[in-house]
């Protein structure tokens, strides 16, 4: 019985030894592993000082008393006096330069209507040559060119802003570029719609339509309250007139259905190589007679309205070839077609940082309406070889 105690103690003191022997290794490599932490975090803050900063700011503000920091900043509140501030003597001395009222409005009226009208006519300028309209493709044979007249007056009157009959109260007042680009789309819808009054396909509602949106396209476009022809009296604007020639073209596409003949789309061709070959002859006539000036202000006004007119018919004249696609066909004139098409978006897209009308031998000064001219007689050739086959044809059969 006494050797199996012994035994037993022997034992349990060789199992005390080894765990205080695991301990203690525990303990040295918690400890190691310490250190290296340690050794690490003083190379990682050495290495990057703004840590430590950050560390003792945060030690700082866990020791700050925040209801005595906000009694102190109200006591300095209180006995602040702002004449004594550095602030105060700055402000003071920027006074002294603008010493009196009338030397402040000299300075601040000319600066804040430069601002109005520099800011708001940078807003207002939006020619754009980009959206254009993409035919339904409907199998119901109606016309889509009215639907695309509607939609570039809709675009240039509710998408943007009308530019051509503000008063000078607005920033846009003083846009050159804008207003004649916008006046050139509304001249080619008046061609345009003045031939669509004359097709014999067209229903009494029709003729209607077309006839009241002949009206009112035929308004001046420079109408905002009053007119002048009228002695300055109350009148409707352009706005509401163009916006009712809008609807009025939508429900003329609507009020009856259409089959292509060769006759309408000759008739067509005729008034837009005749629209095309007059813009390109006021060009010239200007080139012939300004190209020597100096300051020539209307060569821009010229050049404008040909793109807005140019732009409106190469919108036109896609969703014509649409719905005129099998007589262009028959009469074997789509390469010619391609052409007339191309050359309007030419002229639409030409777009010179400034428009100059120099001489034409000049080497420094270019001449952007002999350039624009160009586009525009490419496309009346082409509306001429167009509207010979088609004449052709039509005494052929």
């Amino acid at each position: 019985m006494a050797n199996k105690r012994q035994n037993k103690e022997s034992t349990e003191i060789e199992a005390g030894n080894k765990t205080e022997t695991e301990q203690s290794v525990l303990f040295v490599s918690l400890w190691q592993k310490t250190r290296d932490f340690a050794v690490q975090k003083k190379n990682a803050l050495a290495a990057y000082p703004w840590r430590t900063q950050a560390q003792n700011l945060y030690q700082k503000l866990r020791k700050t008393d925040y209801k005595l920091l906000g009694k102190q900043c109200w006591t300095r509140l209180k006995k602040f006096k702002f004449k004594k501030s550095e602030v105060y003597k700055k402000l003071r001395k920027a006074a002294h330069k603008v010493t009196g009222l009338p030397k402040a409005l000299l300075i601040g009226i000319p600066t804040f209507v430069f601002c109005y009208y520099a800011l708001g006519c940078l807003m207002a300028e939006n020619i754009d040559v980009r959206t254009e309209y993409k035919p339904q493709g409907k199998h119901i044979p109606i016309l889509e060119a009215p639907e695309t007249m509607s939609f570039l007056l809709k675009r240039e009157i509710d998408d943007k802003m009308w530019t051509p009959n503000l008063p000078p109260i607005f920033p846009a007042y003083m846009l050159d570029n804008m207003p004649n680009f916008q006046i050139g789309i509304v001249y080619a819808l008046r061609d345009v719609t003045a031939v669509m009054r004359g097709f014999d396909q067209n229903t009494d509602a029709q003729k209607q339509d077309i006839k009241k949106a002949a009206e009112f396209l035929a308004y001046s476009p420079t109408v905002w309250l009053m007119n002048k022809k009228d002695g300055l009296s109350l009148a409707p604007s352009s706005n509401a007139q163009y916006r009712k020639a809008a609807a009025e073209l939508h429900k003329f596409g609507k009020d009856g259905v259409y089959y292509p003949k060769a006759e309408d789309l000759s008739a067509l061709l005729n008034k837009i190589g005749k629209g095309l070959h007059k813009l390109a002859r006021q060009n010239e006539n200007h080139q012939l007679e300004h190209d020597t000036d100096w300051i020539d202000t209307k060569s821009d006004d010229l050049f404008y309205q040909a793109k807005g007119y140019a732009f409106a018919l190469w919108q036109i004249t896609k969703t014509l070839g649409f719905d005129f696609r099998d007589t262009i066909l028959e009469a074997n004139v789509y390469t010619e077609w391609t052409y007339l098409v191309n050359s309007l978006k030419k002229a639409a897209e030409f777009e010179p940082f400034s428009v100059r009308n120099g001489m034409p031998k000049s080497l420094m000064a270019p001449n952007h309406l002999l350039i624009q001219n160009y586009y525009l007689l490419r496309a009346v050739v082409s509306a001429e070889k167009i509207n010979n086959k088609l004449t052709e044809e039509r005494y052929a059969d």
